[in-house]
C-alpha cells in the first residue's frame, strides 16, 4: 500500500524548508564571497611577438628530401 502524503505540521515544515533553501541560494548567488580588490589587471603588450624576435635566414631543422627513383 503506498504511503499517503502528508499534512499538516509535515507538509508546511518542508514548504518552508524548501524556500529557505532557496532563500540561501539567491542570496549566495547574488552576492558570492571573496574580495576582489587585490586583482592587479595583466599588463597591455607593447608590440606584437614578431618583434621581440629575429626571423630566421632559412628552416631551423634540416630537412632532407628522399630522391625519387
Amino acid at each position: 500500500m503506498a504511503d499517503s502524503a502528508p499534512t499538516g505540521r509535515a507538509k508546511w515544515f518542508w514548504i518552508i524548508i524548501i524556500l529557505l533553501l532557496l532563500v540561501v541560494l539567491v542570496v549566495w548567488l547574488w552576492k558570492p564571497s571573496g574580495d576582489t580588490s587585490g586583482i592587479v589587471p595583466a599588463p597591455v603588450p607593447t608590440g606584437q611577438s614578431t618583434d621581440w624576435a629575429v626571423e630566421p635566414d632559412g628552416p631551423s631543422v634540416p630537412v632532407t628530401l628522399p630522391t625519387a627513383q
